[in-house]
């Protein structure tokens, strides 16, 4: 009677069965289903509860409580729940599925991943567990993106779009959009529907510089409310400078049964073409919604923290350790740091374009590194095969190869330590138009200060303390860019920068916009056309909304 929809006969003999047996599980549970089958959420939260007292909090009831506290919009208890779920049966892999959900939809991949891996043993051919893996990696921030991940999906569910549209994803995230596109065709070929695929498609095209073709394809494609393919059309439309029909595609989109993750980058995006149209005060609005996503969630005492120990472990006259094999002979990576949005992607461009100079993105190898011994064991015990694995991950076969992780500003010691010859050039921008423009942009949860005033701040403040601090312990080391310099007098910095680098200046570098490298960044868009200076002095059309910025005047 449930499963046919006639709750009501249903629910006499539930109750019947719960008269007789007032503590039988079971028939609890049943009951909570049933009320959340015909959408009474509050009769349904009323039983998963009662349900909770009596099994002690049993996991696959607290993922039941989860589940119906979620769809009434008690997003939050939810988590807390969820959590608690996870917490107590992490290997429970029905319960593992949920609670990643539960975080992709926030936008905490490295907590859905973690759920995951935690628990495939327990079902390693789970199809919708190794999806739900290849997501969090896409959707990490963390570059190169794993491929295994989809690899294995593909292997278990070849026929499916799905599975051959995640692993175009990763092609794409990667910057191998040749791969990208061959395997979102692949996609669209078992399913020309699967708007996931279609977006995907678009966006590569896009990237490729075949915005035609993109728009074509699009036209012609199935019409959908997709948020990813609103965020395809949004992307074209700004590029054509028609930010009016990227606002209309936006608002399509944006409706109150989205994800939290999703209605975060839609009223990002909203933010930024509302900027473009001038109306700067609900921009910012705009943009106070997007971060609410991960607003407060950023460990600023634990980042102090972990400066404190970056200072303190490298100080004047550290010594070499016996087992660091830096030295000559090498070849020698060109760093190039700073803060998010200060110009990092932007002068990777441009140097990029040197037939001398390959660009590698952002290697997140020394980050690793330092999660394997932290401070200050890397610095008095680095491993002997470190200089060799980061020079791997390069795997370039020219002179001078770039790294523009920004967040390596923290560990310039050890990069010194280990690349004794490296170059280091440290990108600077106005310290308020750095933090608006990260305020403005989506980033993962781990960058979740951005989404904060008061965590941006405290950051930017680590992060001159921390740049102080090298350059007063290694004078002359660091080569600084202004990007306000890029700006006006783009030529003579370019020329400094590459005499510093010690290359000949080449013509090509000053049309670096028709370079077929890939820049993977929030400003891929941005380095693919000339210099412009509408982004010097950002700032001053917020000047109401700073607040605590203020104090970086």
């Amino acid at each position: 009677l449930h499963a046919a929809g006639k709750f009501g006969q249903a629910e006499k003999i539930y109750q019947q069965l719960l008269k007789a047996n007032p503590n039988d599980l079971t028939i609890i549970r049943v009951l909570g289903m049933l009320e959340r089958d015909r959408r009474n959420l509050k009769g349904a939260i009323h039983w998963f509860t009662l349900a909770k007292q009596v099994s002690g909090n049993a996991p696959i009831i607290l993922a039941e409580l989860a589940l119906t506290l979620e769809q009434s919009g008690k997003v939050d208890r939810a988590m807390e729940i969820a959590t608690e779920a996870i917490q107590s049966a992490p290997e429970d892999i029905s319960i593992a599925i949920f609670y990643a959900k539960m975080c992709l939809t926030r936008g905490l991949a490295s907590k859905a991943a973690i759920a995951i891996e935690n628990s495939i043993d327990s079902d390693p051919n789970n199809a919708e567990a190794w999806h739900l893996l290849s997501m969090a990696a896409n959707s990490s921030g963390t570059l190169p993106v794993p491929l295994q991940f989809a690899q294995k999906l593909i292997q278990l569910q070849p026929q499916e779009a799905q599975s051959h549209t995640t692993l175009a994803t990763a092609h794409r995230l990667n910057g191998n959009l040749a791969k990208a596109l061959a395997s979102y065709e692949s996609a669209i070929a078992k399913d020309k529907d699967f708007t996931e695929a279609i977006a995907g498609k678009a966006e590569v095209l896009e990237s490729l510089g075949r915005t035609e073709e993109a728009i074509e394809f699009l036209d012609n494609s199935p019409t959908s409310d997709s948020v990813l393919v609103a965020l395809a059309k949004v992307r074209i439309a700004r590029k054509q400078n028609k930010p009016q029909v990227a606002l209309e595609a936006i608002d399509a989109a944006l409706t109150p049964t989205l994800s939290p993750y999703h209605q975060s980058n839609l009223r990002m995006h909203r933010g930024r073409v509302l900027e473009e149209l001038e109306r700067f005060d609900e921009a910012w609005a705009e943009w106070e919604k997007g971060n609410q996503l991960h607003a407060g969630n950023f460990p600023l005492k634990e980042h102090i923290k972990l400066v404190d120990n970056v200072i303190k472990s490298v100080g004047p006259g550290t010594p070499v350790p016996d087992t660091c094999i830096s030295g000559t002979g090498v070849p020698d990576p060109i760093f190039i740091v700073g803060m998010f949005r200060s110009g990092t992607t932007l002068l990777e461009q441009i140097i990029g374009a040197h037939p001398d100079i390959d660009t590698a993105g952002e290697v997140n190898q020394i980050l690793r590194f330092v999660n394997e011994k932290p401070y200050p064991k890397c610095i008095n015990d680095p491993d002997s095969q470190w200089q060799q694995q980061y020079l791997d991950r390069l795997a370039s076969d020219s002179k001078f190869c770039t790294d523009k992780m920004p967040m390596n500003y923290l560990h310039i010691g050890l990069i010194n330590l280990l690349f004794p010859n490296a170059k280091i050039i440290h990108t600077t921008r106005n310290p308020l138009d750095t933090c608006v423009s990260c305020f403005a942009n989506s980033f993962s949860a781990n960058h979740s200060y951005t989404a904060d005033l008061g965590d941006l701040l405290g950051v930017y403040e680590q992060y001159k303390r921390v740049m102080e601090h090298w350059n007063t312990i290694l004078p002359g080391l660091i080569y600084e860019v202004p990007y306000e310099a890029i700006v006006s007098d783009f030529k003579k910095t370019i020329e400094g920068t590459l005499q510093y680098i010690g290359v000949d200046f080449d013509e090509r570098c000053l049309e670096f916009y028709n370079s077929k490298q890939v820049a993977l960044t929030p400003s891929a868009d941005q380095v693919r056309k000339p210099i412009y200076d509408s982004s010097v002095g950002r700032h001053k059309r917020f000047g109401s909304h700073l607040g605590i910025l203020t104090h970086l005047q």
